[in-house]
This record gives C-alpha cells, sequence and structure tokens, in this order.
C-alpha cells in the first residue's frame, strides 16, 4: 500500500512538472520570435472562439422558451393587423356595409403539450388554463387555419378537439363573397378537409381560398384555412369540394386561443328567441 501512495504521489508530481515544463516553453517561444507570437495568439484566439460559441448556444438554448412566447405575441399582433387592412379592403368593396371591428376576440397564445394524430377522435392538451383566462368553448387558430375548439379547462392546461375529429366542423366560405358551408377533416390527412351540400349552381373553380365566414361565435371571419381542389357532384343534387388545408396538422406546435367577448349575449339572444 505505501510502495502504491508512493508511486501515484510521484505521479502526479511529474504531471505538475511536466505541465510547468510545458507553461514555460510556450512562455518563451511566445517572447523569442514574432513568428511564434503570431502563431501563439491565433491559437488562443480560436480557442476563445470556440468557448464563447459554446457559451452563446448554451445561452440561446436556454431562452428559446422566451423567444417562443415573444413571437407568439408579435404574430397575434401582425395577425390582426392582416385581418383588419383585409376587412377595410373589403368593406371599400362593399360599399361600407361590412363591420370592420376586431375588438370583440380576445387572443392568448399557447403552446401544444400533448397531441394525438392517428386516431379518428384527434385531441391537443394546451398549456394553458383558467389562470390564464382560457374558457371553454372558446377556439384555437393560427395564421394558417383553424385548429379546434377548448373542451374543458382546467386550472393551468386546457383540452381541446381537432378538426381532425368527425365531431368537429367549421363554417367556412369560398373566397371573400362566395358560398358558406360547414368544412369538415376528410378523415384520412393531415392537411385535407371537405365542403358539402354546395349548391350546383354556385361556380366554384379550384384553387380558390377558403376563409372562416364569421358565422360562428367561436371563430374570427376572414381566417385563410385551405384551397379548394377536387369538385364532384354527389346524387346530382349537390356539390362536393376537397380543400387542402394550409396547416398541416402533423406539424403543429404553437396555436392561438380566441375568445369571442360577445359570445355570452350572442347566446342569451339565441335563448330568448327560441322562447
Amino acid at each position: 500500500m505505501a510502495v502504491e501512495r508512493k508511486r501515484f504521489g510521484s505521479g502526479i508530481l511529474s504531471a505538475a512538472v511536466f505541465v510547468a515544463l510545458e507553461i514555460a516553453a510556450i512562455i518563451m517561444l511566445n517572447h523569442s520570435s514574432s513568428l511564434q507570437n503570431i502563431w501563439i495568439n491565433r491559437a488562443s484566439h480560436r480557442v476563445h472562439a470556440i468557448i464563447w460559441s459554446a457559451g452563446e448556444n448554451i445561452r440561446n438554448y436556454f431562452t428559446l422558451d422566451k423567444q417562443n412566447k415573444v413571437l407568439a405575441a408579435e404574430n397575434i399582433e401582425l395577425s390582426s393587423m392582416v385581418r383588419e387592412f383585409g376587412q377595410r379592403d373589403l368593406s371599400y368593396r362593399e360599399n361600407h356595409f361590412y363591420d370592420t371591428k376586431l375588438g370583440h376576440f380576445k387572443m392568448i397564445p399557447a403552446t401544444i403539450v400533448k397531441a394525438s394524430r392517428n386516431t379518428q377522435h384527434n385531441y391537443i392538451i394546451l398549456n394553458k388554463g383558467s389562470e390564464d383566462g382560457v374558457k371553454p368553448q372558446t377556439g384555437i387558430v393560427t395564421t394558417s387555419g383553424v385548429i379546434g375548439v377548448v373542451n374543458s379547462v382546467g386550472k393551468h392546461f386546457s383540452y381541446g378537439i381537432t378538426l381532425m375529429n368527425p365531431r368537429m366542423s367549421v363554417s367556412a366560405r369560398i373566397g371573400f363573397t362566395g358560398m358558406v358551408a360547414p368544412l369538415e377533416w376528410d378523415g384520412c390527412n393531415t392537411d385535407g378537409a371537405i365542403m358539402r351540400g354546395l349548391p350546383l349552381h354556385q361556380q366554384i373553380n379550384p384553387g380558390d381560398t377558403v376563409w372562416t365566414s364569421g358565422f360562428s361565435s367561436v371563430f374570427p371571419a376572414d381566417i385563410p384555412i385551405g384551397v379548394t381542389g377536387r369538385i364532384r357532384q354527389v346524387d346530382g343534387s349537390t356539390n362536393e369540394v376537397s380543400v387542402k388545408l394550409f396547416q398541416d396538422f402533423s406539424a403543429l406546435r404553437y396555436v392561438i386561443i380566441t375568445e369571442n367577448l360577445d359570445r355570452v349575449e350572442i347566446s342569451e339572444l339565441e335563448k330568448e328567441a327560441e322562447k
């Protein structure tokens, strides 16, 4: 045991002497010639650059969540501005018979923490709940389309059914002033939907843009959803058109929760009318 300790101590001493000699040699080289001085400085700069780059990458990694939240907030603001300009243009073209107010919807950015995509009844769970102001029966959208509806809410999370679900349909319009019909998932593709019950006498062109109609109290009007594709007759009485969605559900992570601030008043008015 004593011999091993002696060998271990001797090894440490040898290593220390070697490191000291290497440092002394580098110092001597640094002062001995300009060429060697330049070489040593370049090597030192390379090491510093590698260390600084690694540190910056680590800092960027741990600030990604904050950056994503900032981008989501900016995305909401830009989306509202785009819709506002679009609605002003449409208002002008329709002789001002169009409501350009956008302040009736409250928007909350959220991140998907869990999602199903491979079943017939797909759902998502979001990282925002009642403490963040989320309520049931509010919409879930992106700037590329409609995602779903919030079904139930906890303190910190909320559960929603998506458009990739037979229980879900959206009131959609072909073009700004075109036909309105329910839009549903086609049951097969993560970026496919169908509009049914379209009258035969109305012309539909492949490539027409499909928008939210605004007839629902859940989703804002004029959110672009997709473009029309194949058109076919059903039983000789109506048309059915496929829709290529802008939002591919297989690449979905960040969403916006939309709450219609007038929904309660509209619901009460509808109940009163039914009486």
